[in-house]
């Protein structure tokens, strides 16, 4: 597709019939759920943890669900979206967000060097984010859980078929 500005550029000079230019328009396509207007078609999770579609009305609910989160542009997103919240529960359910003082707690990271995920010690510091163990064994048994694939996948984005082939 060409956009206008090209179009614009390409026949400066011509005339336009605008209405029939009209039934040619489509309207650009939202980039982010902040773009959404009225009437625009979005996803969300239901309580049910279903993927829903629904038109913006700016209903209250609607406007919450931007703010929380819960405001995806496709199904797809929505669907991806609904698995890596199984992981990272998974995940909470051994550890928890954030830390609460220096103790020597342990956290998940991806390796792209070694294409592995891996268990540091957090040291001193808190990372933006993370889910943080009380012990090494804990974090194990949270990897083990929830799979080191669909941890390289819903929680750092990493392609894991790509990951296989290289």
């Amino acid at each position: 597709m060409i956009k206008v500005e090209e179009i614009a550029e390409k026949y400066k000079g011509y005339e336009v019939d605008e209405e029939k230019l009209k039934e040619f328009l489509t309207l650009p396509k939202p980039k982010t759920v902040w773009d959404l207007k009225g009437s625009d078609k979005y996803w969300y999770i239901s309580d049910y943890g279903q993927i829903c579609k629904s038109t913006l009305i700016n209903f209250e609910c609607e406007i919450i669900r931007r703010a929380i989160g819960n405001c995806f542009l496709t199904k797809k997103e929505g669907e991806f979206e609904v698995e890596r919240r199984k992981v990272e529960t998974t995940l909470l359910k051994y550890g928890k967000k954030g830390k609460s003082s220096q103790d020597e707690e342990y956290f998940i990271l991806y390796d792209f060097v070694d294409k592995k995920v891996a268990i540091y010690p957090s040291g001193g510091v808190c990372y933006q984010g993370t889910i943080y163990f009380t012990s090494y064994a804990l974090a194990q048994k949270a990897i083990k859980e929830a799979g080191k694939d669909n941890i390289k996948k819903y929680i750092f984005g990493v392609d894991v078929e790509y990951v296989k082939k290289g």
